[in-house]
């Protein structure tokens, strides 16, 4: 491998990685992050220490900044394999491309149980349809008070795809729409 696919395959693991952890936007789906960053960085670790350029200024900025990003991914992912209440993850409820308004719109739902204030963490997100693969957090949630697992409710069946519009009417595109109409009126 060359000397610049190397440093673009670095820069852009951690331009991805920074762009994840500090913006609102990711790709679309829970764990599509998670396996992606494994992924880069462990290939990013294999070119990097396999393939030597010829400066060594180069090489060990390169091996310094991919071992950097592979102790963050594999930092976070290690803690969250320990903490027991990330376990929660594995039951969640997921609603992709939800169409509303003419927008992509996905939601997730993470029940916490009895340690929190209500039925779990709720989080709403927006996709752009020329870009339907990254995903942009509009609204969350910790204490939402809705279980979006069950089936029935007080014996009527219940569609959880109307309850999560009828979320994303309320809290997305509401108050998007008064936050314009106070814009303007400025």
């Amino acid at each position: 491998m060359t000397t610049r696919r190397q440093i673009i395959l670095t820069l852009f693991t951690t331009v991805y990685l920074a762009t994840v952890l500090l913006t609102n936007i990711s790709l679309t789906g829970y764990w599509t992050d998670i396996i992606f960053s494994i992924l880069l960085v462990s290939i990013g670790l294999l070119t990097v220490f396999k393939h030597k350029s010829r400066k060594t200024w180069l090489n060990t900025s390169l091996k310094t900044l991919i071992i950097i990003c592979s102790i963050v991914v594999f930092g976070l992912v290690g803690l969250n394999l320990i903490n027991p209440f990330a376990w929660d993850t594995f039951k969640m409820k997921s609603f992709y491309f939800e169409n509303v308004g003419g927008r992509l719109f996905n939601a997730n739902f993470k029940p916490v149980g009895a340690y929190s204030g209500g039925e779990g963490v709720f989080w709403i997100t927006e996709s752009p349809k020329l870009l339907p693969f990254i995903e942009i957090e509009k609204h969350y949630d910790r204490t939402v008070l809705w279980e979006f697992r069950i089936t029935e409710w007080e014996g009527e069946p219940v569609d959880q795809t109307e309850v999560i519009k009828k979320y994303i009417l309320d809290e997305v595109i509401e108050k998007e729409n008064k936050n314009n109409y106070r814009q303007q009126k400025l």
